[in-house]
């Protein structure tokens, strides 16, 4: 990669001092909160690092996955609890720039659910890693702050990016017959019902429409180029049951896969 010779001089606008202090950095592996609603004064960032899990806050629940990013306010009892294989790492901070950062990043208690940020976790672990008394503090709010600038993608090209990836990963692997919504999500890191949601949105059909599609799509291609077995084309494309395979197709192309082998 070539080396700009040209100096880079980047200047932070001017902003009123403010405060933002943290208070602890905890890797959680036991769930504690589990059952026993908790009430902290400070506010608190979690990053959800493995399973599936649910935080409660009153009478709502919110759906948390891998790479979950939360958020809780003082004073409000919440909950968190999940599966047996439930870890989660959070920080609690306290000040007044917390609020600033909460109306600049557009946190609330109405929007305190962000996914997506799988991508940040061994960041957080090493970071919780290498602190010790002498250092946590700056570590600690280091951590805070970096992952709040990675909130800052508009939320277009943010839904956007997520399709893009969804779509990748799905044309890779569509001849995995166990690909599913619920997978993918795991994989990358999402909640299924919120890709669920963006990809409709921004693609104009479902996951398992698309899903569909390319598979047969792929069944198509392979009749195409001398593949005359119907449970093969069905195990190449993603199905393993070719009779299921069969319908699907016929209710796609309006003919059965072996009376298209047989026109070709």
């Amino acid at each position: 990669m070539r080396r700009s010779k040209e100096s880079i001089c980047k200047f932070v606008t001017e902003r009123p001092v403010s405060v933002l202090e943290t208070v602890n950095f905890v890797f959680e592996k036991k769930n504690i909160m589990k059952n026993s609603p908790g009430v902290k004064s400070f506010y608190s960032m979690y990053l959800v690092a493995d399973g599936t899990g649910h935080m409660i806050v009153g009478s709502k629940s919110y759906d948390l996955c891998i790479g979950s990013l939360v958020f809780a306010f003082p004073g409000e009892e919440h909950e968190i609890s999940g599966d047996d294989s439930f870890e989660y790492i959070y920080i609690t901070f306290k000040g007044d720039r917390a609020e600033s950062l909460f109306e600049r990043f557009k946190v609330s208690k109405a929007n305190r659910i962000f996914p997506g940020f799988k991508s940040l976790l061994p960041f957080w672990q090493n970071a919780l890693g290498i602190a010790d008394s002498s250092n946590l503090d700056l570590i600690s709010e280091s951590v805070l702050l970096y992952t709040f600038s990675q909130m800052s993608e508009s939320t277009p090209s943010k839904e956007m990016h997520i399709t893009g990836n969804i779509i990748s990963y799905v044309d890779k692997y569509f001849s995995d017959s166990t690909l599913s919504l619920a997978s993918v999500a795991e994989e990358l890191g999402y909640n299924p019902k919120y890709i669920s949601r963006i990809f409709s949105k921004n693609v104009g059909m479902t996951f398992s429409e698309y899903l569909k599609n390319t598979r047969i799509k792929h069944a198509v291609f392979l009749i195409g180029n001398g593949v005359n077995s119907v449970k093969n084309v069905a195990l190449l494309s993603g199905y393993s049951d070719p009779l299921y395979f069969s319908n699907v197709f016929k209710a796609t192309m309006g003919v059965a896969p072996s009376e298209y082998i047989q026109k070709k």
